[in-house]
């Protein structure tokens, strides 16, 4: 085991880079992420833990970004406290039959992440290793996990909710734009009648063939201002001088698409309608893509993110790493919830401000939150 440990540290460290990023200091009060001031009690931890995990045959990487990220944090743990506990990797998707339990007094994280399980079928295997020792971590729901067990959620649809719930009560008519990986405009739509009493204008979906500009020219109808101005002109044999008009009671816009899309349709929208249109964006989360340190092209937009992918100082043992991803930040945050779960004194009057958000401790209860923000002449304000 030491030696295979070896290799998956280096495998991580040679992902990172000698050369730490520059990054504006904030003060201490505006940390989004901060490992948790406290001394865990060691003599509690146990003395090894079962790591169940997939990953995607399509992958060449040996481990999965979750189990990167996990490792990476006991790392850093077992150098600062001088303890080590013996980690026992179980990869499902190389067994050809569910393997026996390595140890059943040790604690459990079971990996539940859409990206590398793939469409194995894993329910009975699963349920083999849960037992009141476990921590089941997953991106996406999983109807077949009891609420008895303790859960870590990182779930994209959580923070959809959440910046709903975020529009302004004098938001009244909106537009809702998804694209073809999310294709939820209609149940975000729903949601904004039914539970706040909303009114959804219009209704689109991202076609590649069309231009940004072209989009809002369609659904802010400046092509029926100006096939007024054509038709009169007609009339009269003379053309006439014209400026657009768009409709006046849409008042916000509500994006479930990646960043790439949100960047095109913004100043897209900005340079249609003349007036102040609010802009909440929640994130496809197809791809890893950090948000700028400054960015102008998403001016105003008010959206929501774990602080991973966001412009905030990391922890020392992470300040090096170049690439970030969700799945990294969500084994990092496992770990970490592992070692307040089995070392803290009082867990619940525990605030770990995470990788992937706020996270504290209600019973079994597992509460996380990302971090809601507004781009403002290009910088970041935070809101929680």
């Amino acid at each position: 085991m030491k030696n295979l440990f070896i290799c998956i540290i280096l495998l991580i460290i040679s992902s990172c880079s000698s050369n730490p990023k520059n990054i504006s200091e904030r003060g201490f009060e505006d940390l989004l992420i901060e490992k948790p001031q406290i001394n865990y009690k060691l003599n509690s931890l146990p003395k090894d833990i079962n790591v169940i995990y997939f990953t995607d045959s399509q992958d060449q990487n040996p481990f999965p970004e979750e189990i990167k990220g996990l490792l990476m944090n006991y790392y850093s743990f077992s150098k600062k406290k001088d303890f080590s506990l013996e980690v026992n990797l179980i990869n499902l998707s190389t067994a050809k039959s569910c393997p026996s339990v390595p140890n059943r007094n040790s604690y459990n994280l079971i990996f539940l992440i859409k990206e590398s399980m793939g469409k194995m079928s894993h329910e009975n295997c699963i349920n083999k290793f849960v037992n009141n020792e476990s921590l089941l971590i997953s991106n996406h729901d999983n109807k077949f996990i009891t609420e008895s067990f303790r859960k870590f959620s990182v779930n994209r649809n959580d923070d959809k909710y959440e910046l709903i719930k975020f529009i302004s009560p004098i938001s009244n008519t909106l537009m809702v734009i998804d694209n073809e990986v999310t294709e939820d405009k209609y149940e975000i739509g729903d949601l904004l009648k039914k539970e706040y009493e909303k009114e959804i204008a219009e209704y689109k979906t991202l076609n590649s063939s069309e231009s940004s500009q072209d989009i809002f020219s369609s659904l802010l109808l400046v092509d029926q201002s100006l096939k007024r101005k054509r038709k009169l002109s007609r009339v009269i044999s003379k053309d006439l001088e014209h400026q657009s008009r768009t409709r006046t009671d849409i008042d916000t816009l509500f994006l479930s698409v990646n960043m790439q899309e949100a960047s095109s349709l913004k100043p897209a929208l900005d340079y249609i309608f003349f007036e102040d249109m609010e802009v909440f964006l929640i994130n496809d989360w197809q791809e890893d893509i950090q948000f700028l340190e400054i960015d102008k092209d998403l001016e105003g937009v008010i959206s929501i993110e774990i602080p991973f992918m966001l412009p905030s100082i990391l922890p020392d043992d992470l300040k090096l790493l170049q690439n970030k991803s969700r799945n990294f930040a969500i084994g990092y945050d496992a770990f970490e919830i592992f070692l307040l779960i089995k070392g803290a004194r009082n867990l619940n009057k525990t605030t770990y401000k995470g990788l992937t958000g706020k996270i504290t401790f209600r019973d079994k209860v597992i509460q996380r939150k990302s971090t809601i923000f507004q781009i403002n002449d290009g910088n970041y304000k935070y809101f929680n």
